[in-house]
């Protein structure tokens, strides 16, 4: 990719918001298709599928205005690698949230970030360094880095847990941007698909 234009920045962008307003997690299976941006321009996924059905999801609500996506990148010997996390706050310590947090202790998994601004992020799938013959098999995939949790001792302390998400990729997130319906949640507002 050639250098030959420069970036602009639009009124849109001035008025831009901070924060994320829903979290999409799930564990890469055998049978998921993810299908990238063709436009050399865009830096984007198209869809997100289990084999030919919709791809399922878990919807982890938070306390509003906990949850921050950030990327780090690094440059060594040639190779840049970029950090992606996501942490977000549970509140309330209970057997329910401890049981969905163990549950992904020791998954390989794919999330997608809204932001307030109706972008959504996806962590732990990239195109460049994808396995070929299976997707699920690509070694980019998000995990659960740290929890961290506590009552606190004074009554107006917090009480619940931080979760911290990493995926180590070797390129941006990509933007979800799909041909069709896109994300769509249940009812009940724990889980969601996409295609």
């Amino acid at each position: 990719m050639a250098i030959d234009t420069g970036l602009a920045i639009v009124c849109a962008d001035l008025q831009a918001t901070g924060g994320i307003k829903r979290i999409l997690i799930r564990a890469w299976t055998a049978d998921d298709v993810v299908l990238y941006g063709t436009t050399p321009a865009t830096h984007t996924i198209t869809s997100i599928k289990d084999l030919a059905a919709d791809a399922a999801w878990g919807v982890y609500e938070f306390k509003n205005e906990t949850p921050a996506l950030t990327i780090s990148a690094t440059k060594e010997m040639g190779s840049t690698a970029f950090e992606c996390g996501l942490s977000f706050f549970l509140p309330k310590l209970e057997y329910l949230k401890f049981n969905i947090v163990q549950s992904i202790t020791n998954s390989c998994l794919m999330v997608i970030a809204v932001d307030t601004n109706d972008n959504a992020f996806v962590l732990g799938a990239s195109e460049k360094y994808e396995n070929e013959s299976a997707s699920s098999r690509n070694q980019t995939f998000a995990q659960l880095a740290t929890v961290e949790g506590g009552t606190g001792a004074a009554y107006a302390d917090e009480s619940g847990i931080t979760v911290s998400l990493m995926a180590r990729q070797f390129e941006m997130p990509r933007q979800y941007v799909p041909s069709a319906t896109g994300i769509v949640v249940a009812a009940d507002g724990l889980t969601a698909t996409t295609d």
